[in-house]
């Protein structure tokens, strides 16, 4: 497919921005986690920092882009050598360890909601999680050295036919079937796996709901918050990985791909970090924004307050120039309203600052509703209205 001089600078620029994204994303959860010494104890943000660590590895051999290509190649930007574009063509294979780690994430989920998982259980088989994903990722990016198969592709290094004969297959095979079995099929496999895991979360979260809420008077929309996030959990995987399948499948099938499907394919593939960044950020976002809302309420009701005092009379207002408590009609003077709306903003800030209640675990409380006899049911209720309280105590807490 023949490109005009603009899609090539696009093809090559377009990776650099959206590696420096996915770098930032995936820096600040790495930051997140190892500033605070609690997080670095918990299941959860240490797989969330192993993965963000790959991801910031591999997001940055995306955004070097065309440089590592060899000079010699008429690729555009190309500044580099053999050994640069192989050794950029090993990191962007090494990010298959990122989805591992999606698919052990959504494991974690299943394991704590639907099976009441405690924390201390899982980390006894997470000290063999880690070790087993860096064994299958580094050995399928190792095992591609000795066959010399990252080779210029393009827009970066990485699977591709020998650059002095694209024509000749690799040891027989030609490099679209090393891209399948060294990567797409493990790929889409974790995929499928993880989106079947998520069902089954909400589905979880859902008869949980509904037993819980014969007994409760405020019923919380849980399902609804785990089937949200669930969706922009799956979600990520398949906005990432969509457009670049659609090129490889094409590509398989001998089909010219179109240049959108290029261009949507160098955008999306590198973004890994950034979306995971959004999804573990977005909790505490809507925290905040919650936060925001309650501060405007208190100031525009006690403006309410204020302004209906003036209708009280002047020898009121005179009054309350004395004693403030007039004008907020309640028998508590301005002072004392004042620091009670500042010990209520410490309190909520202290709220804001606190993420170490375990919410997934509430939620596997309210999960012991299953199962249950009749006998059992006002046990069962109590359960199910303790959870409820953690969660409407911590609002919007981070549930992925």
């Amino acid at each position: 497919m023949g490109l005009t001089l603009t899609q090539r600078k696009a093809l090559a620029i377009v990776p650099k921005c959206t590696g420096l994204l996915s770098m930032i994303g995936s820096g600040i959860i790495i930051f997140d986690v190892l500033r605070t010494p609690k997080k670095r104890k918990q299941t959860y943000p240490r797989i969330m920092l192993a993965m963000s660590c790959f991801d910031f590895v591999t997001s940055f051999m995306y955004a070097l882009s065309t440089w590592p290509i060899p000079a010699d190649s008429g690729v555009l930007y190309a500044s580099g050598a053999t050994f640069s574009c192989t050794f950029q063509g090993f990191f962007i294979q090494l990010s298959l360890a990122a989805p591992m780690y999606n698919l052990c994430l959504a494991i974690y989920y299943m394991l704590v909601i639907n099976y009441r998982w405690s924390d201390v259980k899982l980390s006894s088989i997470e000290k063999f999680i880690h070790p087993t994903i860096l064994i299958l990722s580094f050995g399928i990016a190792i095992a591609g050295l000795p066959l010399k198969i990252y080779n210029n592709a393009n827009v970066w290094c990485w699977i591709s036919n020998n650059p002095s004969d694209p024509d000749r297959p690799i040891n027989g095979l030609d490099a679209n079937d090393f891209r399948w079995a060294f990567y797409y099929a493990e790929l889409w496999s974790i995929i499928v796996v993880v989106t079947a895991i998520m069902i089954a979360v909400v589905l979880s979260v859902v008869a949980t709901e509904k037993k819980t809420s014969k007994y409760a008077a405020n019923k919380v929309a849980l399902s609804k918050t785990v089937k949200v996030q669930a969706l922009f959990y799956v979600s990520a995987f398949y906005i990432t990985w969509t457009f670049p399948t659609t090129l490889r499948i094409l590509q398989t099938i001998e089909v010219q791909v179109p240049y959108a499907i290029f261009l949507c394919a160098v955008i999306f593939t590198p973004l890994q970090g950034f979306f995971n960044s959004i999804i573990y950020l977005r909790p505490r976002f809507l925290r905040y924004r919650e936060m925001k809302r309650k501060k405007k309420l208190e100031l525009a009701g006690g403006t309410v307050t204020k302004s209906a005092s003036k209708y009280k009379g002047a020898s009121q207002i005179e009054r309350s120039q004395i004693d403030p408590a007039v004008v907020t009609g309640d028998g508590t003077s301005a002072s004392q309203a004042r620091d009670c709306s500042n010990d209520n903003e410490a309190e909520e800030e202290e709220e804001f600052q606190n993420e170490n209640v375990d919410v997934e675990v509430a939620l596997a409380e309210a999960n012991r509703v299953e199962g249950r006899g009749e006998d059992d049911d006002l046990a069962a209720a109590n359960v199910g209205e303790m959870s409820i309280r953690v969660i409407q105590k911590k609002k919007t807490t981070r549930l992925f």
